[in-house]
């Protein structure tokens, strides 16, 4: 499983991942809070929408396009 954690001024440090995604095929975008709550995430930097997915090379790029859709809504 690939993981990417980073820290935000708004929570704290977080860690993404993608259980399901392999270097073929796509997998949903998971975050962990510092207070161990997991959510899937969504576009537009949100929780509720379209689901985001990525493969396992790609989800660095797909945490960081996330976070900075967060800070421009």
């Amino acid at each position: 499983m690939t993981i990417y954690t980073t820290r935000t001024a708004e929570l704290g440090q977080i860690t993404f991942s993608a259980p399901a995604a392999t270097e073929t095929y796509d997998g949903y975008v998971w975050v962990e809070t510092n207070d161990g709550r997991r959510r899937q995430i969504c576009e537009g930097g949100g929780f509720m929408g379209g689901t985001v997915t990525a493969k396992s090379g790609d989800l660095k790029k797909a945490a960081q396009k996330w976070m900075r859709q967060r800070r421009q809504n």
